[in-house]
């Protein structure tokens, strides 16, 4: 195997995270789900948002940050935890380094999956920057939802953890055992699991 398909990215710790069953058919068995009409929506709204640095300066100002300096749509990749992906947003404000991610979807909940999706990016962040990550955030347009966590020693060990078992699970290739839980009723591979 090379090293590039070593890496794991971001679709694969937000499959991860939403059902190792889903990771397993996806990135094991190379199972693919159809593409739906949501799926279309958040791939046109990523595409539209790739260049929006004024959207995002504005944002960042009615949350009263100061930004120092912003950048955005970075390509990160770690050698040291072998994840790769595009940040959305990445700041400094008063000398510390922030990572946003801005998701086009509707929510008044932080959902575990971009919490941790985020956190993951900012282990990429750390390495890339060689400075500690001091906050995450998790914007949500539709609702104008504002989430945002330090990022601490327990959110880091927990997100390094998270990375090893996603390699630990590309490489041992094994069948997770299935669980039944409320959101397999609209997942694609519950046929696979369930059958």
């Amino acid at each position: 195997m090379e090293e590039e398909e070593r890496y794991i990215t971001l679709m694969h710790v937000k499959d991860y995270i939403f059902c190792p069953s889903t990771f397993y058919y996806k990135y094991i068995l190379g199972i693919r789900e159809p593409v739906t009409e949501l799926m279309q929506d958040g791939i046109r709204e990523f595409t539209k948002d790739s260049d929006r640095y004024e959207e995002r300066k504005t944002l960042l100002a009615r949350k009263r940050i100061r930004v120092d300096k912003m950048l955005f749509g970075v390509e990160v990749s770690s050698k040291k935890y072998m994840i790769s992906g595009v940040v959305d947003t990445i700041y400094w404000s008063n000398n510390k380094l922030h990572v946003l991610e801005i998701k086009a979807a509707e929510s008044r909940k932080l959902f575990p999956n971009h919490l941790y999706q985020t956190s993951i990016y900012a282990l990429a962040v750390e390495d890339v920057f060689n400075q500690p990550v001091y906050k995450i955030a998790v914007f949500y347009k539709k609702s104008n939802t504002w989430f945002e966590r330090r990022f601490t020693s327990q959110l880091r060990r927990y997100s390094i953890n998270l990375v090893q078992r996603i390699h630990r699970a590309l490489e041992l290739r094994e069948p997770p055992e299935p669980v039944m839980d409320k959101k397999c009723r609209s997942c694609f591979y519950r046929k696979f699991c369930h059958g």
